[in-house]
């Protein structure tokens, strides 16, 4: 079975789940969207294989965190437009369907900072002289954190202040 008509049949048990009053999908993609789990790159790749036409961007230079913040608020709104109608279903099923490439390029910004190009000559020097600066990545795991928080805040501030 493809990755495309495995992830149809995911949004078509999902769709089930929107007809009770909590928009559990939207939710569940503003969850992926903050976190950025390590699968959603993987899927979006085995999802565009053998897509004609593949104009990507570059991930090098773009801004995570705008990209993240866009999304965020961009399915914040799409939470309330699903309180009328399921929205989220019908754009993940859009997508699975026709793969747009605006999509792939989305997640290729979204995940920016951590999908690192490694070209096959890189790869034996690479996997050889690998060190990691533990104290630098968590400084970065704090400080996103705090973005985190601090954004949530604002956010509800702003939802408070429109109430």
């Amino acid at each position: 079975m493809t990755t495309q008509t495995k992830c149809t049949l995911t949004l078509s048990g999902l769709f089930i789940l929107e007809l009770l009053p909590v928009p559990f999908t939207s939710i569940f993609s503003l969850y992926v969207i903050r976190t950025r789990p390590d699968w959603l790159p993987n899927l979006v790749e085995r999802l565009y294989e053998g897509k004609e036409g593949n104009q990507l961007i570059q991930g090098e230079g773009h801004n995570s965190m705008r990209t993240r913040r866009k999304c965020t608020i961009s399915l914040c709104f799409m939470i309330l437009m699903d309180v009328i109608t399921p929205f989220t279903i019908i754009m993940g099923l859009y997508i699975t369907r026709r793969r747009p490439i605006w999509f792939k390029n989305v997640v290729i910004r979204l995940y920016a900072d951590k999908l690192i190009e490694v070209g096959d000559d890189d790869v034996s020097e690479t996997s050889n002289s690998q060190t990691v600066d533990h104290e630098a990545l968590e400084k970065k795991y704090i400080a996103l954190q705090q973005s985190n928080v601090d954004f949530a805040f604002k956010l509800a501030a702003r939802t408070k202040n429109t109430s």
